[in-house]
């Protein structure tokens, strides 16, 4: 409670610092922004389509919607429309669009006429002439053939420099919000002129969706020409490849390798079971051969000598070659020699007869040695003679088919390589090619969903001219300046309350000393209330008498009261005329003792003394008041504070309580010893007065009420 009576008490004690000055910065505030500069407010609502909207790819992929994407795909939007080379063309634009239709008389819907003026006066003549009004077109060309990068570039620098309407710093101030979590985008933009900020945002909604499809086509359509040029290798390596396998089965007479070799293999094991077949014949007939020729050796070289015998067994040897060569063939189920075989055969049968029928008649022996007829084994010699010769031209027919064979095995054999590693280069190119043209489709159909999307950036909320500008902040800053201004004085005076060290009333000064305060003398009025003065006197020196009264002892008079300063100036003569005069004036003898008289003070018996009457007789008074000199000029004998029944410091309440003021106060308390050092405030204000005295008069019903309020009593009568 008593730290809220002192935030009241310092805020009715600065009651005019607290009203005053923020009504003064109020006023100060409302006079400059009188002329506060009206801001006109346009927005837009952008459709994008991330989210929600139909792409090709929508069907091909599950119907859970990948928000990181969604989101990662909104922040690049957003920053593509704020970034600097969308705001780089769209101030440009905004600049030709103003040079073109602006008018410096009257204000348009492109720009106002003041700020056409002054778009006018900055621009160089050079740049003017560059102005084509028949075609923005042109001029952006112009003015883009005419910018460079240096500070003096004027074109350069109406995007780089600070203008209030064509600079990256006013146009980053283009506000892009996404509404809530869905896929559109708000677009705010605010400006002094009602014709720019609507410009502005008509040309940012046809500049920024340029921009996306510039910056995600340039991506997707590098994917795409990459993966058609390697596409078009692909191919003509894959045609290079068959070309060349198809070159080579030409060259190597091949059709179908597996085929082809399997058909030789079954040819060769076929004609290996021929073979051994024939083998088997041939060395059986030759063993019956040379058996026979042993039983009929003169027999068989008489007809082994004859020219028509060996004739005839020749055209059986070569109509047996021809029988096996067409057989050979024949196991080819493509061969049509059927008919041939079956005439060779029976040429060769009636060949065989014949020869058996000429062998008979050219010899006539009948018997051998070992009689048995010659004739017989003759015959058997003659069949087994020819089953040789068979044996022997089918033999030969084999062997070269073996021959053959192997070749075939030796031709193959590289061809079957060849044609795998071929096969493997084209099968190696063909999945390239396949991976290739899958990659170039999913890209293709990237930059196909990329052109939908891009389609999708539609405006459904067209921004709108602004008739009315935006209310101003005007009411705001003028209720900050006096709250403001409240505060930091306030906070000002706490600071002030908290580090001051003027002893100023009771609680501060029981603060800083610290001793107990007896009470307080009002200092005098000059303007107002200064004819309450000797009232005011009258009831502070009844207060400070009363105060005085339990302190004294009648039984020992008389009673010696030291009045004390730690300086000088503090009043102390004043208030020992008043207390004097007010107890006189009921009946008490005071005498009054100043360090001004001869006798006292400075002197020796003074400052040897140990009590009054040393150097002063007592003469039946009740109350002596002691006037000392300041304790930092002259000391006071310990005895004259100990026998004292009260020893008041008088403080002026509107000094500062210094250090040395402590170190002299402290040393006093510790000389008076028990006997009580009380402060008294001197000069005091009428509000610490008051805190000792009550309510002072006049007593009007305000003060009334404002007294009651600072004592807190809120429902007092």
């Amino acid at each position: 409670m008593d730290i809220l009576s002192q935030i009241v008490k310092l805020l009715y004690r600065n009651k005019y610092w607290l009203v005053i000055l923020p009504i003064l910065a109020t006023i100060f505030a409302i006079y400059q922004t009188k002329n506060l500069t009206r801001v006109y407010e346009v927005s837009t609502t952008i459709y994008t389509g991330i989210a929600s909207g139909f792409t090709i790819e929508s069907g091909l992929e599950s119907g859970r919607v990948d928000w990181s994407t969604v989101n990662n795909g909104m922040d690049n939007l957003i920053s593509i429309i704020k970034s600097k080379g969308t705001l780089r063309n769209v101030s440009l634009r905004l600049y030709v669009q103003d040079m073109m239709y602006g008018d410096s008389l009257k204000d348009n819907n492109y720009i106002q006429a003041n700020n056409f003026r002054n778009l006018v006066r900055i621009t160089p003549k050079e740049v003017r002439a560059l102005i084509d009004k028949s075609s923005e077109e042109k001029t952006i060309q112009n003015l883009n053939a005419y910018e460079k990068a240096t500070p003096t570039n004027f074109v350069y620098g109406l995007f780089n420099w600070i203008h209030p309407h064509y600079s990256y710093t006013a146009l980053s101030n283009i506000e892009v919000s996404r509404l809530y979590n869905s896929d559109m985008l708000e677009i705010k933009y605010s400006s002094n002129d009602p014709g720019i900020a609507y410009n502005t945002l008509v040309i940012l909604n046809d500049e920024f969706p340029k921009q996306y499809r510039l910056l995600r086509f340039g991506e997707t359509n590098d994917v795409v020409e990459y993966f058609r040029n390697e596409l078009a290798r692909l191919t003509l390596k894959l045609r290079l490849s068959e070309d060349t396998l198809t070159q080579y089965s030409i060259d190597k007479k091949v059709i179908n390798y597996a085929e082809q070799t399997k058909q030789v293999t079954a040819l060769s094991k076929d004609y290996e079971i021929m073979y051994y077949g024939i083998l088997l014949k041939y060395t059986s007939s030759t063993t019956m051969v040379a058996e026979l020729e042993k039983r009929i050796s003169e027999q068989a070289k008489a007809i082994e000598k004859n020219g028509i015998f060996l004739k005839k067994l020749d055209e059986i040897s070569q109509l047996s070659t021809q029988i096996v060569r067409l057989e050979a063939f024949q196991n080819d189920s493509s061969s049509t020699y059927s008919n041939t075989i079956k005439a060779y055969k029976e040429k060769r049968n009636l060949a065989e007869i014949d020869l058996k029928a000429y062998s008979a008649a050219i010899y006539d022996q009948k018997y051998t040695k070992e009689g048995v007829a010659s004739s017989s084994f003759v015959d058997e010699w003659i069949v087994e003679l020819i089953e040789r010769e068979k044996s022997t031209a089918e033999l030969k027919v084999m062997e070269e088919i073996r021959k053959s064979l192997d070749q075939q095995y030796v031709y193959y054999s590289p061809i079957g390589s060849t044609l795998k590693r071929i096969e493997r280069n084209i099968s190696f190119t063909e999945q390239s090619y396949l991976s290739v043209l899958q990659s170039l489709n999913t890209a293709l159909l990237r930059q196909k969903t990329l052109q939908m999307n891009s389609a999708n950036l539609k405006p459904i909320n067209q921004p709108l001219f602004p008739v009315a500008p935006m209310p101003t902040a005007r009411k705001m800053i003028v209720l900050a300046t006096l709250i403001g201004t409240f505060v930091f004085i306030l906070s000002f005076l706490i600071l002030l309350e908290i580090f001051d060290k003027t002893v100023r009333d009771k609680q501060r000064a029981e603060r800083l000393i610290p001793a107990k305060v007896l009470g307080a003398f009002p200092r005098k009025n000059r303007f107002r209330f200064r004819s309450y003065r000797k009232e005011y006197e009258r009831i502070a020196t009844n207060y400070m008498a009363n105060s005085i009264i339990p302190y004294l002892n009648p039984k020992e008079k008389p009673d010696i009261i030291n009045f004390i300063s730690t300086d000088d100036g503090t009043g102390k003569s004043k208030l020992i005329e008043h207390l004097s005069n007010y107890w006189n004036e009921r009946g008490l003898i005071v005498r009054v003792m100043s360090w001004h008289d001869d006798n006292f003070g400075d002197s020796r018996d003074f400052l040897l003394s140990n009590n009054l009457y040393d150097f002063f007789d007592y003469d039946n008074e009740d109350i002596i008041l002691v006037e000392h000199r300041s304790i930092l000029k002259s000391a006071i004998p310990a005895g004259l504070l100990k026998e004292a029944s009260l020893n008041l410091v008088v403080v002026r309440a509107d000094k500062v309580w210094r250090d040395i003021d402590k170190i002299a106060f402290d040393r006093l308390k510790i000389q008076a010893n028990n006997t009580p050092v009380l402060l008294y405030l001197n000069q005091a204000s009428r509000d610490v007065t008051e805190s000792f005295l009550g309510l002072m008069p006049p007593y009007s019903k305000l003060r009334t009420f404002v007294y009651k309020m600072i004592q807190f009593g809120l429902t007092s009568k």
